[in-house]
């Protein structure tokens, strides 16, 4: 029976009340200090050079020059995003410890990880979302095939494996998706972030990967990878030429990639506020949409409460999807 899940980021209607005006005054904190007086710490819970790392590099320069103190990007890789989330879930909530998010690890994390230490929802505390990103299947540019169903067709002449930034991201589970509705059985082979997976890849011996469109559009520009489907509902402007799953052959298929700002829980609420604050009039400029665009992302920024709602309406549909894609929780 095929199954059709939707994993739309927001609504018409969320995106339109999502940028809202926030007062951006310093705010008091600690002794009457206004906040920052330090720098900020930036996690990233994944390698650099992935699509989570290029927003939290360009978001970070921008609050660095709008909070006047230095914010420091840290990759802290690992179990699908995991680890890195929960060094900000369990940091000091004074501000001082903010860090990036996304599907995998606020939603998909908790179906296939028996054993999470955190709670997507009690142990954070949202900022804003700041963008979605399409995903992209692609195939190393030796491998001869030219579309989805030659891809299909291959994997049930000889075995064939698909490189993703590890157990449980929306990588992975894109490539379950395509297992699961193509009827085959492709093998993953997850890296510790995709910049370790390239190489693999553009060898051959792991000839199929599932990245972020930011991240692989390098690879895609100077040859190395083959572009066959998006795995959005719609085309990327930068991709043009690029079909969607479904325009591929898997009617149905749409996955789609989100990714926010988040803090630990107890941060103090005028803290929070300050941060959305920036973090929108960040989203607002012409350069950081200029760099979303060039990199297939569109800017969506939000209220935190906007981002809380969307990590509990995924979670229950997040769990049906890995259930169908048969991934065993680790």
């Amino acid at each position: 029976m095929q199954v059709h899940f939707n994993a739309t980021i927001v609504s018409l209607a969320t995106v339109a009340l999502g940028v809202l005006n926030v007062v951006d005054a310093p705010i008091a904190h600690g002794q009457g200090d206004p906040y920052p007086t330090k720098p900020i710490r930036f996690i990233v819970p994944f390698a650099a050079a992935g699509v989570s790392d290029i927003v939290a590099r360009t978001i970070g320069a921008r609050l660095q020059e709008s909070l006047g103190q230095s914010v420091l990007i840290e990759n802290r890789g690992g179990a699908g995003g995991t680890i890195g989330a929960d060094v900000v879930a369990k940091a000091t909530p004074d501000g001082y410890t903010i860090g990036i998010g996304n599907l995998s690890t606020h939603t998909i994390a908790p179906s296939v990880y028996r054993k999470l230490p955190y709670d997507p929802v009690k142990d954070f505390a949202p900022v804003s979302m700041v963008a979605t990103a399409p995903n992209v299947m692609a195939v190393t540019s030796t491998l001869a095939v030219k579309n989805l169903k030659e891809v299909i067709a291959l994997s049930k002449t000889r075995p064939l494996s698909f490189a993703s930034s590890g157990v449980g991201t929306v990588f992975h589970l894109a490539g379950e998706m395509v297992n699961t509705m193509a009827g085959i059985d492709m093998t993953h082979v997850p890296y510790k972030g995709v910049a370790a997976a390239y190489p693999e890849v553009i060898a051959g011996s792991v000839p199929l990967i599932f990245d972020s469109i930011i991240s692989a559009s390098g690879h895609i520009k100077a040859g190395r990878i083959r572009p066959l489907a998006i795995t959005s509902s719609a085309r990327s402007p930068v991709l043009p030429d690029v079909p969607t799953m479904v325009e591929a052959g898997l009617p149905g298929f749409e996955l789609n990639f989100w990714i926010g700002i988040f803090a630990p829980p107890a941060t103090p609420a005028p803290i929070i506020a300050r941060l959305n604050g920036e973090i929108l009039k960040a989203l607002k400029t012409p350069e950081v949409r200029a760099q979303f665009a060039a990199q297939g992302a569109d800017v969506v920024g939000t209220s935190p409460g906007e981002l809380l709602e969307l990590i509990r309406g995924g979670l229950p549909r997040m769990a049906k999807l890995v259930k169908a894609a048969k991934i065993e929780p680790e």
